[in-house]
């Protein structure tokens, strides 16, 4: 599923009006019928017990709200409200257009800054739409809006945002101070990245992408550094399988993993390669966990040395999970990058080894999985700046480390290049010692059944997320 950035959105509002003749009047027209199409549907009985307040900006977003407005009071509904905090000097002409037709089809209209009871009076609504600020919000929110926002946060009645939450940052899912509390938004067009990132997960509540009228080819045409990995994509990319396959046909994976401390890291990893569907795995560590085989009897278990990564031709490799921070681990990589591997997946400990010895940049075939924390340490700022930008932060590990970045947490953001996709699933079941090596081995698997890099990547982090919402969906 595409996504589209702020400035991508401008970009695509601006085609569509220039090249395609499509007035910015009539895509607002689109969209606020649309927006009040969807209200019908899905509010109905909240519609109908009346108190319907639409909160407008001075912006486009307000002028949105208000031709809704005049659609849900066109529709029959006559207890529509509409509350106004847009300053006299900062009303766009779109704004002013609208505000002059939903005046002239006697709509009820209150402004927030001259008349103080009409607060007490929205406080009171049992259905409230956002259209206070759109996506082009580039300031913190303050004064008389941050008040205003809290007010409907505070308020229990159903949210609809229109485009985005008011004061969520499109692009990094951030709130700007403070950003509404939506249950439903209605975004127009294609979504945004922010949406998936950060705060954007718990802002936007149930999500509903209208189509406004944008040209498709516009869309594809602006919309491509930015992508959500969804269901549809991973059912696409999870590798088939025959009746008449044999476990020569779905891969050789080889885990590099494990440690006298940390044996376990590695009996997850393989665990897990084998349950994502790998022919065989094969464990190599700088000793023999001989206990730890009782637990996982089909894997062939090795000592690693520089000859076994020329034994066979390896269908993956996965690297790193509780391998340790030491010479060994560095040689085992220098190892693979000698011997020119193609499919390997780096974590954990391996990556640190990276950082340390100054082996980047690494095969572009190549994926890193660090959290925040060893991204941090990669680009040398703060976790918390990295959360503040996830896809920027992917972006600029990718470009460091030279192959695959895959950003860990929620949301995991898989980067390359110029194109960054976000995992569409995972919750905070995930936050425990374990999961990451769970997830090396998954990725490798994949990778060892014939996925490309970005597929086995985001496929592997997609299972992976899925499967703690159902845990905690049937839990």
């Amino acid at each position: 599923m595409r996504l589209a950035t702020v400035e991508q959105c401008s970009e695509i509002d601006e085609l569509s009006q220039r090249v395609y003749a499509l007035s910015g009047e009539v895509l607002q027209e689109s969209a606020g019928s649309m927006a009040a199409r969807e209200l019908d549907q899905a509010y109905f009985p909240d519609l109908k017990k009346g108190k319907t307040a639409i909160v407008c900006g001075p912006g486009n977003n307000g002028a949105d709200g208000l031709v809704t407005a005049r659609h849900l009071h066109s529709t029959g509904y006559r207890d529509i409200s509409v509350y106004l905090l847009a300053p006299a000097g900062h009303r766009s002409n779109l704004f002013l257009q609208q505000l002059n037709r939903a005046e002239l089809q006697g709509l009820k209209i209150y402004n927030l800054e001259d008349d103080k009871s009409a607060w007490d009076q929205l406080a009171q609504s049992q259905l409230m739409v956002d259209a206070l600020f759109g996506i082009g919000l580039s300031r913190e929110v303050e004064g008389d809006f941050a008040r205003l926002i809290e007010l409907m946060n505070s308020n229990k009645a159903p949210t609809i945002s229109l485009d985005t939450p008011s004061g969520l940052n499109g692009n990094t899912g951030v709130e700007m101070s403070v950003a509404v509390k939506a249950d439903m938004t209605f975004t127009f067009g294609v979504a945004k990245p922010g949406f998936f990132v950060a705060e954007g997960p718990t802002q936007i509540g149930k999500l509903r992408v209208l189509p406004i009228g944008f040209p498709f080819e516009c869309i594809r045409g602006v919309a491509t550094s930015h992508f959500l990995f969804n269901d549809r994509l991973a059912k696409r990319y999870l590798p088939q399988r025959f009746d008449a396959s044999n476990k020569s046909n779905h891969g050789h994976l080889l885990v590099i993993a494990g440690s006298p401390k940390y044996w376990g890291a590695g009996v997850l990893a393989c665990t897990a390669g084998y349950r994502m569907g790998s022919g065989y795995v094969t464990w190599a560590s700088q000793q023999k966990p001989i206990e730890e085989l009782k637990s996982i009897p089909e894997v062939v278990l090795v000592e690693y040395s520089s000859e076994l990564l020329a034994e066979r031709e390896w269908s993956a490799v996965a690297v790193g999970s509780g391998l340790g921070v030491n010479t060994e681990t560095g040689k085992i990589m220098r190892d693979l990058i000698e011997r020119g591997v193609k499919n390997v997946v780096v974590d954990a400990d391996a990556i640190t080894v990276c950082m340390e010895e100054k082996l980047f940049p690494l095969p572009e075939s190549w994926v890193l999985t660090p959290h925040s924390g060893e991204l941090s340490r990669l680009l040398k700022i703060s976790s918390h700046e990295i959360d503040k930008d996830r896809f920027a932060a992917a972006h600029q590990g990718s470009e460091v480390a030279g192959c695959h970045v895959l950003l860990k947490g929620f949301r995991t953001v898989i980067a390359f290049r110029d194109r960054a996709m976000v995992v569409n699933a995972g919750n905070s079941a995930l936050a425990k010692a374990g999961t990451g090596d769970v997830l090396t081995g998954m990725i490798g698997s994949l990778l060892a059944q014939g996925l490309e890099t970005l597929q086995a990547a985001a496929t592997g982090s997609y299972i992976h997320g899925r499967l703690a919402d159902e845990w905690v969906r049937l839990g």
